[in-house]
């Protein structure tokens, strides 16, 4: 008795999500009528059970063309039902997957930016050694200019101008690493909030060992549910069906029938006579 309640409570639970991520599924994809369609999504749910149910019980009793209709209908809904909740649960996929697509572009572009920023940071550094090396030959130039004013003054300008452009040189990459450091941050914090989605990291991890596509990996996920799912489901309500059959909820019930009690008549003691002994081995009743 008990292990049959439980087996209700479970086909009852297990039919109820079917039919739950079904029917949002099915008014999601025709939302212009979602109230609507809940209605009939959710009648058809119900009437899938007790078709089920209803074969079971009085198969026998049912003529052939509607055993084929109702079987056929069955079939068809289970069809339906795993077809709403394959859409009920991309959806869900769907709308982490386009937060971790947006995610993943933004960490593509600041990572472009970073590279073009390397790359002119590399360019400033070849323009500071060049410059470093001008200055050196035009120290040397000073050297060699002695006690001569004109050309100890050229070499004096072209050093000042040298240093300027140093300068110059230095703060740009003082402000191009302030800026890469920035991007690196802004990196930092897109990939804390890639790892908060957990269940598209978990397939991102599963589809990368495999070496699949997301997409291809969640989908085999989703399909595989959704043929467990409402077979389940039908199957837990004939298997409660077959556990109730004969004892929660008879078919046909038994009678008793009520054995008719014999009256027994009394009959009336004889009297025994005392015995006579006659001659040998004679005995006669007085």
């Amino acid at each position: 008795m008990m292990f049959t309640i439980l087996l209700f409570l479970t086909a009852l639970t297990v039919a109820g999500c079917a039919a739950y991520f079904s029917v949002l599924g099915i008014a999601t994809l025709f939302s212009g009528h979602y109230l609507q369609v809940l209605i009939m999504a959710g009648s058809l749910e119900l009437g899938k059970l007790i078709a089920t149910s209803f074969l079971y019980r009085y198969w026998n009793k049912t003529v052939w063309f509607l055993k084929i209709y109702m079987i056929g209908a069955v079939l068809i809904l289970m069809g339906i039902t795993s077809m709403g909740i394959y859409g009920y649960l991309s959806s869900g996929f769907q709308v982490n997957a386009g937060k971790l697509e947006t995610i993943e572009k933004q960490v593509s572009l600041i990572e472009e930016q970073k590279s073009v920023i390397s790359k002119e940071i590399e360019q400033n550094n070849k323009r500071i050694e060049i410059l470093n090396e001008a200055r050196k030959t035009q120290e040397q130039r000073v050297q060699d200019a002695g006690n001569y004013k004109v050309p100890r003054e050229q070499a004096y300008a072209a050093i000042e101008k040298t240093n300027l452009e140093l300068e110059k040189v230095n703060v740009k990459n003082e402000q191009l690493r302030e800026e890469q450091f920035k991007k690196d941050s802004e990196v930092l914090e897109l990939q804390k909030q890639d790892t908060q989605i957990h269940d598209i990291g978990t397939f991102k991890f599963v589809a990368e060992s495999l070496g699949l596509p997301l997409e291809t990996i969640v989908k085999l996920f989703i399909i595989v549910i959704v043929c467990v799912f409402d077979p389940l489901a039908v199957s837990l309500i004939l298997c409660y069906n077959i556990a109730s059959k004969g004892s929660v909820l008879k078919e046909e019930k038994t009678t008793i029938k009520e054995i008719p009690q014999e009256t027994i008549k009394e009959e009336p003691l004889k009297e025994n006579k005392p015995l006579v002994v006659i001659g040998k081995g004679g005995l006669k009743h007085n």
